[in-house]
């Protein structure tokens, strides 16, 4: 797998979790308290400057009230 596929890949699932980010109403700090990270956390995934682990996207899935399957589906 290229480089560039696993940042397309990145950004594709950063927007999903501003999509629903969004459409819960939250933002980037209280989506990342809700996980326990800092601040830029969010921020790093939408923008698709962080790799995400497993564990985490569960995290995600799960505060923001949705299957983690539904961060994937692009």
């Amino acid at each position: 797998m290229s480089k560039k596929f696993s940042k397309v890949f990145h950004k594709k699932f950063g927007q999903r979790v501003r999509y629903f980010r969004r459409l819960k109403g939250l933002t980037q700090e209280e989506l990342s308290l809700e996980i326990g990270t800092d601040n830029s956390y969010i921020s790093n995934i939408e923008n698709a400057r962080n790799d995400i682990p497993l564990s985490r996207i569960n995290q995600i899935a799960k505060a923001l009230g949705i299957e983690p399957y539904e961060l994937l589906k692009f």
